[in-house]
């Protein structure tokens, strides 16, 4: 809804806001392109002229809200420090997916921030043939994979105690040659990097916990495998800190003896499946 006008615009302003608007039109299917012209809009106020705030003008005028408008500025924002590294983000969420590794390479030296360039060309070939076709993936290198390079980077400081790549000495950083600096980091990178490979493989052949819907199964268990008297228990009380514990037990109604009882736990769920846990 248009508000009242709450400030001039001074005729550069005019013009560089409908040159914005412009991409803003002819750009809505390019995430770089309209998040870098809405920043703009944003940041030196052009709105002003027609509304009272930035949230007002995107929805009146383009029909976005201001999380839709954050999203893009922030894809847009990351997409522009993977650029010198040769990532290009296909959409707005895949360059979302890169933003912890932006953060960390724009705290780094112009430098550093080659060497990650570097690192990424070297391994993209390894990862292009697995992702050929899959309009969804980037060709380079995954973001996990990048925020391990830049973490890797940030972490040698000119200080800092590596093994000579020749020797296998101890030396500080700063003693090597630039070869032989991009090799420590290389190997460091290979090795977080294998390690992390692996961890997520452990974690997709992992298997699967069973998913239990865990009111049902109080009733079906209280229903067919309890004897006469005995009782499915769900007791909640104050663990002495402020807090509160739940516990599921089954309890011989005639004596009240406890004949199984699963761990304490912060929520009903939780307790009723660890019950379930130690049934099994």
């Amino acid at each position: 809804m248009l508000q009242g006008v709450t400030a001039s615009l001074a005729p550069h302003e005019s013009a560089r806001l409908s040159a914005l608007e412009q991409t803003v039109r002819d750009g809505l299917r390019d995430f770089r392109r309209t998040g870098q012209a809405l920043s703009e809009i944003r940041d030196n106020g052009f709105y002003r002229a027609s509304y009272e705030s930035f949230e007002a003008y995107l929805q009146d005028r383009w029909g976005f809200t201001a999380p839709q408008a954050g999203r893009l500025i922030d894809a847009s924002d990351v997409a522009k420090v993977l650029d010198p590294l040769g990532i290009q983000p296909k959409n707005e969420a895949q360059a979302r997916s890169y933003r912890a590794a932006a953060k960390v390479i724009e705290e780094l030296e112009p430098e550093q921030q080659r060497v990650i360039a570097r690192l990424v060309e070297a391994a993209a070939p390894d990862t292009q043939p697995e992702m050929e076709g899959e309009d969804d993936v980037p060709w380079d290198v995954p973001a996990a994979e990048v925020r391990i390079m830049a973490s890797v980077v940030k972490k040698m400081q000119p200080d800092a105690l590596v093994h000579h790549p020749d020797s296998g000495d101890e030396v500080p950083f700063d003693t090597l040659t630039n070869p032989e600096r991009f090799e420590v980091i290389r190997t460091h990178v290979d090795q977080k990097t294998q390690a992390y490979r692996e961890k997520q493989e452990a974690k997709a052949n992992a298997p699967q916990a069973e998913k239990i819907n865990w009111a049902d199964w109080v009733l079906n268990t209280a229903a067919t495998s309890l004897s006469h008297g005995q009782r499915l228990e769900i007791t909640v009380e104050p663990d002495g800190s402020g807090a509160a514990r739940a516990v599921a037990r089954i309890v011989d109604g005639g004596t009240g003896e406890v004949l199984s009882a699963g761990g304490g736990a912060v929520t009903l769920k939780k307790a009723v499946l660890n019950l379930a846990a130690e049934l099994k």
